[in-house]
């Protein structure tokens, strides 16, 4: 997908963004909510926030056995949501989706979603005072611990031979000052601030699928790479995984950033205006993904202003090469 952030695309306001999604299948309520009101109602009913943007919030869909990539998403705004997954396609509004959950009636989910409205109220002064708090951007993570990690990859012919069968060379293992923990059994990504200063670190195991994020790692206020993509031009590809953004990059495309999750901010959004008048969305063949990368277009245009085109592409990648299709 490409977005050019000076010209014209033809899908203009938010109720035709939600009709492409597949909200107005059915009749859509005029109902508004408060920014975390909808956030509020469907965690009280036991279901966990996976990512969310501006305007939509992310989770695994309760209909059916969605374990691996979040499938559902709701809008912020009027509680309409759906699951993406053809096989299942739930939908409706907040009301319904109480009611299918937690097997209630109409009154007693129209209760709980008004009780809800009222927590919000009563913890809206506190709320505003931590908004109000100063509070640094970041906190440095040790650039000594990432330098002896790098060191320890080289001593590891295990890891090495994991990131080669990554597709990851070894030029990119120095470029990006890749390390290895051989007390963790992870191989390890730095993640930086937009102006390079080292906040993180992602971690994966190199015998099954475990990832391990250093704590608090500040993902919504930054992106895998863009402290060096942003040196290189106006144009970024965007990519979900730092591998992923890795094997672009030595595909001859430095100008990539990873956004480390199947979500994207506010903040990342304000990141990409700042530094970037085109982007180039590049997706795996999951739907899951595109569905992520559509997501994420809507709201990158929709924070930026109306009257812009956009150019859809599809991605194929394999660990070995990438292919245009």
């Amino acid at each position: 997908m490409e977005v050019l952030n000076d010209s014209s695309w033809y899908i203009c306001g938010k109720e035709e963004g939600m009709a492409i999604r597949g909200h107005n299948t059915r009749e859509a309520s005029s109902t508004k909510y408060a920014p975390d009101h909808i956030k509020s109602v469907i965690k009280s009913i036991g279901i966990n926030v996976a990512g969310e943007t501006n305007s939509e919030i992310a989770f695994y869909c309760p209909f059916h056995n969605n374990t691996h990539s979040p499938s559902c998403s709701i809008s912020k705004e009027t509680g309409a949501w759906l699951c993406f997954n053809p096989a299942c396609g739930e939908s409706g509004t907040i009301v319904d989706l109480i009611k299918k959950v937690l097997h209630k009636n109409d009154f007693e989910a129209i209760r709980l979603v008004a009780s809800k409205e009222n927590e919000i109220l009563d913890n809206f002064d506190q709320a505003l005072a931590e908004a109000l708090e100063d509070k640094p951007d970041f906190k440095e993570f040790s650039q000594e611990t990432l330098d002896n990690l790098y060191l320890e990859l080289a001593n590891s012919k295990e890891a090495l031979d994991y990131f080669k069968s990554r597709g990851i060379n070894e030029e990119a293992v120095n470029h990006f000052k890749l390390g290895y923990s051989n007390k963790q059994g992870m191989v390890i990504v730095p993640v930086h601030s937009p102006d390079g200063t080292p906040v993180g670190l992602v971690g994966r195991s190199i015998t099954d699928k475990r990832f391990k994020n250093s704590t608090n790692l500040p993902r919504s206020k930054t992106m895998f790479n863009i402290h060096r993509a942003k040196r290189v031009g106006d144009h970024v590809i965007i990519v979900e995984s730092s591998f992923d953004a890795i094997r672009v990059h030595q595909a001859g495309f430095p100008n990539v950033v990873a956004t480390l999750g199947g979500h994207i901010s506010p903040v990342n959004i304000a990141l990409l205006n700042k530094y970037f008048n085109k982007i180039t969305i590049m997706t795996d063949a999951e739907w899951q993904a595109e569905i992520w990368a559509f997501i994420l277009l809507i709201n990158f245009v929709i924070k930026t202003s109306c009257g812009r085109r956009m150019n859809m592409v599809r991605y194929i990648h394999t660990r070995q090469k990438m292919q245009v299709i």
